[in-house]
């Protein structure tokens, strides 16, 4: 799965968290208070928990890489579990991302399950549908974090 697509637009990134766990870019990362450890953040956060504040789109493929068997990968954005990730917090994307119904255009974007994106309401806005699915199954989204 290529999570997003290279069409896209970001105006404003972070990178000062670094993510513990294999996620693939395109889910929104999140600071769950009281869980989340100090300068990390999660994608696994519950949907709808009162502590979560969401910080972003990850960028980068985060992968439990094994250096022994090949060299780092320098043409591809994938670090290895436990680094500093890059951050969307600010953008105009596309992604494959996506849980619950279906998007429409101007539909609001709402955290959902595992840190994928839903039009169904939610707890948590992190931006707005700028397209419905495409044959490829990417979503074009707004993300204002």
């Amino acid at each position: 799965k290529m999570a997003l697509a290279p069409s896209r637009q970001v105006f404003q990134t972070n990178i000062k968290y670094a993510l513990n766990e294999v996620t693939p870019r395109g889910r929104v990362v999140c600071i769950d208070a009281g869980t989340t450890p100090a300068g990390e953040v999660t994608a696994a956060a519950p949907a709808a928990g009162a502590n979560v504040k969401p910080v972003g789109i990850l960028l980068d493929d985060v992968e439990d890489l094994n250096y022994d068997r090949h060299g780092e990968y320098r043409q591809r954005n994938v670090v290895d579990v436990g680094s500093v990730v890059g951050i969307a917090t600010e953008a105009d994307l596309e992604t494959d991302q996506l849980s619950g119904t279906a998007p429409v255009a101007g539909n609001l974007a709402y955290l959902g399950a595992g840190g994928t994106l839903t039009p169904d309401v939610g707890t948590h806005i992190v931006g707005w549908f700028q397209s419905g699915v495409n044959a490829n199954g990417f979503a074009a989204v707004h993300i204002d974090l």
